[in-house]
């Protein structure tokens, strides 16, 4: 029997299937091809600190100053034409022992994208990082979390992960500008194997560069130690069922 749905039945049916979309677009934990990695399962007190987008000019120092003082690395993944704007800000984000990672060249949402052009975007950023110094392939995170098929399935037959993350302190539950709540949304949030996201590169995110001392700070106090996605990856071990 087929039902035709009209008016109001039909508005909650598209509703559903809108907000169905958009959970496969947006999902941390899930796509189509493989699984991304929001996080490592591990007993020990290890986190990874991932900072998006630029190099840009303006605070890149700023963020490399607190992060020295303090002895803890990053991945900083890096959109590409930025890091090719800028070669010696890239080459002294490596240069200061963090990670360079892939974050697409052009930061557009690769929902659409032909399979040539997505290709595209992840090698020209691989090869800008490789002349900063950083050994390949490099991770990869897409521009706001978003893919559908194509991309997951480049990923996928490169046998690269797809990397997002799990503690996201400017924008959940909701965005803020208040310092002092990114931090401790970020310290409640942390547990083993985390991997949280932070944009302190951005001129207009005051707030995240503020914060950034605090979290490191507590982190530390916490009894974590801070590590490169890559060095999370290797504490990777077997979850039990359930846990994630």
């Amino acid at each position: 029997m087929v039902v035709a749905l009209t008016g109001a039945g039909a508005v909650v049916l598209l509703a559903g299937a809108v907000r169905g979309f958009r959970a496969v677009v947006k999902s941390r934990r899930r796509h189509l091809f493989g699984r991304p990695v929001h996080r490592v399962p591990t007993d020990r007190r290890v986190v990874a600190l991932t900072l998006d987008d630029g190099p840009y000019p303006e605070h890149c120092q700023e963020i490399l100053d607190i992060l020295r003082s303090r002895r803890v690395p990053a991945t900083f993944f890096l959109v590409g034409r930025d890091a090719a704007a800028h070669p010696e800000l890239t080459a002294a984000i490596r240069a200061a022992g963090h990670e360079l990672a892939n974050h697409s060249w052009s930061h557009r949402r690769m929902l659409f994208m032909r399979g040539a052009t997505i290709a595209g975007e992840i090698q020209r950023t691989d090869d800008v990082l490789a002349r900063a110094g950083q050994p390949g392939p490099p991770l990869f995170r897409p521009p706001n979390c978003a893919k559908l098929f194509g991309l997951p399935y480049h990923l996928h037959r490169a046998g690269r992960p797809m990397i997002t993350w799990d503690v996201e302190p400017e924008t959940e539950p909701g965005p803020t500008g208040d310092a002092e709540v990114i931090v401790e949304r970020a310290l409640s949030s942390a547990r083993p194997g985390s991997i949280l996201l932070l944009h302190p590169m951005d001129q207009v995110n005051t707030a995240t560069r503020a914060a950034l001392p605090g979290i490191v700070d507590g982190l530390l106090a916490r009894g974590f130690t801070l590590v490169t996605v890559s060095e999370l990856l290797r504490e990777r071990v077997q979850a039990p069922s359930g846990r994630a």
